[in-house]
């Protein structure tokens, strides 16, 4: 029966999310131009309206071998991005290679830079790593809500906002992460990215 369960929330549940997105009034600032790709983040608490924004965008996303992330990936598939499994417990460095493909092929690099499992807005070094390998820019993305529901018990604080409500996207500065830095610097280099995203 749970399996039933499972099942059938893979198959409907995204299409109940694509229409519950489109009730909010979703106010973009800033957008780049599409004429190249680049590597966007922002934080797991916000990745409902997150995942949406770029699925007519050539995108390739980083979803977990969890369960919550089968159902994630059935969302992402039907909304055209090509899909990377793996997690930093379980195939991180083949996921990671397949992003740096991806994105040498073209694609955005769409990722949630403290998931799966936080802590949360703790940026990993993911996203710097397949900018420098690929010469592609990094673009913080912040997301907010006019009104919404926090989910206090998750790990994230995850936020889902309610149906008709104002959703304002701003997309950040451009950041090229052209070579590794020294313990101090990267801290502080993660810290001007994370600030753009919170």
């Amino acid at each position: 029966m749970k399996r039933a369960i499972e099942i059938i929330l893979v198959k409907i549940l995204p299409f109940v999310i694509d229409l519950y997105i489109k009730t909010l009034r979703i106010e973009i600032h800033n957008q780049p131009s599409g004429d190249k790709n680049y590597v966007f983040i922002f934080w797991h608490s916000k990745m409902l309206v997150g995942w949406w924004l770029f699925r007519k965008l050539r995108s390739a996303a980083l979803v977990s071998q969890s369960k919550d992330g089968d159902i994630l990936n059935s969302l992402l598939s039907k909304w055209n991005y090509k899909v990377v499994r793996g997690s930093s417990s379980k195939g991180a460095k083949e996921a990671l290679e397949s992003l740096i493909r991806l994105a040498k092929e073209g694609y955005n690099a769409v990722i949630t830079p403290d998931g799966p499992r936080g802590p949360a807005l703790n940026m990993k070094n993911g996203p710097l790593v397949i900018s420098n390998k690929c010469s592609v820019s990094l673009i913080p993305v912040k997301i907010s809500y006019s009104r919404k529901k926090i989910l206090s018990k998750s790990w994230d604080r995850f936020e889902i906002p309610y149906p008709f409500s104002k959703c304002i996207v701003a997309f950040g500065n451009k950041y090229d992460y052209k070579s590794y830095l020294d313990e101090n610097e990267l801290t502080a280099f993660k810290s001007k990215l994370s600030a753009e995203m919170t």
